[in-house]
């Protein structure tokens, strides 16, 4: 094994395990955390009794009586979250988010025993001052350091060797190939591909056809061992995010405009500590009755934390026009400035 190494770091059952860090005599029973009226995150002894992400709460329950259910703590999620990848980036020379609870990770290991001591470490360190569990992989690339991680689940450590990739670089599900959408998945198994040692059968204007060249081309990489393996910082971040829903398990419903000022609130709690100002503001409103999300833009002449003008702001693009019946609503600052570079006008 030769290859840099790439660790993935992936929080376990993120939402759920940040509700039951202050109810640790559940950690054992089923729980779900609810957001508006569907399960946003399950733990482990709930997923084993077939609760799943997605699923309305009343068909959870009926599936696992003893289901306890909470509330998602948006604040708290948002919180962590962010003192999540402020342990990645002090742990590593290079992040590459993927979502709000995991990260493709360089830890400047140049071997193999220095990198799983750092994915170690990091569990550790993760545990110790945030409390929720994180499992890691690490491979030769990020496919392989991925599929590493979900095998650690829940709360572990794995380690895809040379031996065990060059036998997956046949024989892995293509459904286990991440990134590959439903209806691509659908054509690739019309015409034979299964496992990644299909591709090889199968024409290359064919397969072309069949999921578009780019996607082609990555099928090939990955069958050739030289698939992506570079973690890609983001050097600054450009825009935050807080949202939440009007209704929540055992908790008043929100307004509209409740909602809002609660998501602004945050949003601005979190831009300070990391020192950013935004210039915009992104509304995206989620109708009660589905469809298509509702989605209000403003952008202001100078970037600002404040929280006074990003709550005018809100309200301005809630009263903008008749707003329906929502579900829940998301709030984005966007246009982000470190708070030295924001120029601060004279009248």
């Amino acid at each position: 094994m030769t290859a840099r190494p790439v660790l993935h770091a992936d929080a376990d059952a993120f939402f759920a395990s940040v509700a039951l860090r202050s109810r640790p005599e559940l950690a054992a029973v089923p729980v779900a955390v609810v957001a508006h009226v569907y399960i946003a995150s399950a733990n482990y002894p709930a997923r084993a009794r077939g609760v799943r992400s997605g699923s309305l709460a009343q068909d959870a329950l009926r599936q696992c009586p003893e289901l306890i259910l909470m509330d998602v703590p948006r604040a708290e999620v948002e919180e962590v979250g962010d003192a999540l990848f402020d342990i990645f980036h002090n742990s590593a020379t290079a992040v590459e988010p993927g979502s709000i609870e995991e990260a493709f990770l360089d830890v400047g290991a140049t071997d193999w025993a220095g990198a799983i001591d750092a994915g170690h470490a990091l569990r550790r360190r993760v545990a110790r001052e945030l409390g929720i569990p994180i499992s890691v992989g690490v491979g030769s690339t990020k496919l392989m350091a991925k599929l590493a991680s979900r095998r650690a689940k829940p709360d572990g450590l794995s380690v895809i060797d040379a031996g065990e990739e060059a036998g997956l670089r046949t024989t892995l599900p293509i459904t286990d190939v991440w990134g590959i959408g439903a209806t691509t998945l659908q054509r690739l198994h019309r015409i034979g591909v299964l496992r990644l040692g299909d591709v090889d059968g199968i024409p290359p204007n064919e397969l072309q056809h069949v999921c578009g060249t780019a996607m082609a081309r990555r099928l090939w990489r990955i069958r050739d061992g030289t698939d992506d393996a570079v973690v890609r910082p983001v050097e600054q971040r450009s825009s935050l995010t807080a949202e939440g829903s009007t209704a929540g398990f055992a908790r008043p419903d929100k307004t509209p405009g409740e909602l809002a000022e609660a998501c602004v609130e945050r949003l601005c709690k979190r831009a300070e500590r990391a020192g950013l100002a935004g210039t915009g503001m992104t509304l995206t409103l989620r109708p009660e009755t589905g469809g298509k999300a509702v989605v209000r833009k403003r952008t202001l002449v100078a970037a600002t934390t404040g929280r006074a003008d990003w709550l005018a702001v809100a309200g301005d693009l809630l009263a903008g026009e008749a707003v329906p019946r929502l579900a829940g609503l998301r709030v984005t600052l966007t246009g982000l400035l470190p708070l030295d570079r924001v120029q601060h006008t004279l009248f």
